[in-house]
């Protein structure tokens, strides 16, 4: 029989399970590219969307609607990690309850639902404000301007997070929470005046191998840095010739009495770079300093998030390869700004409506407006 001492040690343990503060963490993190090296605090989950204590396989939707309301019902407050691990089972939930209905499963076969469905299932009281959100795009450098001439006229990331930048705190204090949408994925940018922070639900978006959700802040101790012998562009050689051309020089080595040291640097994504012998540069022995401070964000969404995504883009444009998504959704980025839904009042209701773009005859992509209550 446990002695009173022992429950009482038993009962605190489940209390501090339960109650799970968490830490946030100094971490550092290279991209997927292995080009840039990031030095900023993490805080993490437990768990993430695809934990069998969430099961919510393709739940991103859902999540950031009901981490935004969360964020938005606790001015100035970011979750402990119980209360983060919470919300992501509750979002998993709600997805998993969307998908027992037969008209979003015609809708969506791969279960992955678009936010104007999240919002009209009305699984939190939030709704988006279309004349404070944002739908820009990508611009890729070095490409023929033929391959892009919808993007003229069309609003840039750059120029979306300048918006940004200008409307950090609202008139009544409150921190602007935005759902952003990216490559088939969602997750929230919350903007303070000292602080960016990007809080997202699958462990796999921060690095290979991670099943935690988490919590990036961006402050003035964030550093971005280039990593050395990464100097190349996206006008490299393919990995096929790369070690076709690896071969080759192995054979000539192979037959020189006197051969000389060569340089590679690994690459997990694009392969093996086969570099000259001679002595590498300052730049290459050096960690170059690309940013510091909370701006470091938009870096970070630039290099680490969409950099891979747009150098794909760029070679199969480059291969003539025909391609199943449309070009301007590879390129598509949104930044909806959230708010509380204010109650129903007796005049009428107007109507807000989101826009995505769409393609007509491969012309500017006009605007085409969801409307949602």
């Amino acid at each position: 029989m446990k002695t009173r001492t022992e429950a009482i040690h038993q009962f605190l343990s489940s209390v501090m399970i339960a109650f799970a503060v968490g830490t946030w963490e100094q971490k550092e993190v290279t991209s997927r590219d292995g080009h840039m090296k990031i030095q900023t605090q993490v805080f993490f989950a437990s768990i993430d969307q695809r934990s069998e204590r969430a099961a919510g396989e393709s739940a991103c939707t859902a999540l950031v609607a009901v981490i935004a309301d969360w964020l938005q019902n606790n001015d100035n407050l970011m979750p402990i990690k119980s209360q983060f691990d919470s919300l992501i089972r509750d979002g998993s939930l709600e997805w998993r309850n969307l998908c027992e209905n037969e008209t979003y499963r015609e809708r969506f076969p791969d279960k992955h639902f678009d936010l104007e469905t999240i919002l009209q299932a009305k699984i939190r009281d939030l709704c988006v404000v279309p004349e404070k959100s944002f739908i820009g795009f990508f611009h890729p450098d070095g490409m023929e301007e033929g391959n892009f001439e919808f993007l003229q006229g069309a609003m840039s990331f750059d120029n979306i997070w300048d918006e940004i930048t200008c409307s950090e705190i609202s008139s009544n204090g409150s921190a602007p929470i935005f759902i952003v949408s990216w490559n088939d994925h969602f997750f929230i940018l919350k903007v303070e005046t000292d602080a960016y922070y990007i809080i997202d639900t699958l462990g796999e978006r921060l690095h290979e191998g991670c099943n935690q959700a988490y919590i990036l802040k961006f402050d003035k101790n964030t550093t971005i840095r280039k990593l050395p012998g990464n100097g190349q562009s996206s006008e490299e050689k393919p990995v096929a010739q790369q070690v076709a051309v690896a071969a080759a020089a192995a054979a000539v080595e192979s037959q020189n009495s006197s051969p000389q040291p060569s340089n590679s640097s690994h690459n997990s994504k694009e392969g093996t770079l086969v570099r000259g012998s001679e002595e590498p540069t300052k730049n290459e022995q050096e960690e170059e300093v690309v940013c510091q401070g909370k701006e470091s964000c938009k870096e970070y969404i630039k290099s680490f998030l969409a950099a891979i995504p747009i150098r794909e883009l760029q070679a199969d444009i480059k291969k003539g390869l025909t391609m199943s998504t449309p070009l301007h959704h590879r390129l598509q980025i949104e930044f909806h700004f959230t708010q509380m839904q204010q109650p129903a009042s007796s005049s009428p209701v107007t109507e807000l409506a989101t826009c995505t773009p769409e393609v007509l005859d491969g012309t500017m992509p006009e605007f085409v407006c969801l409307k949602t209550t």
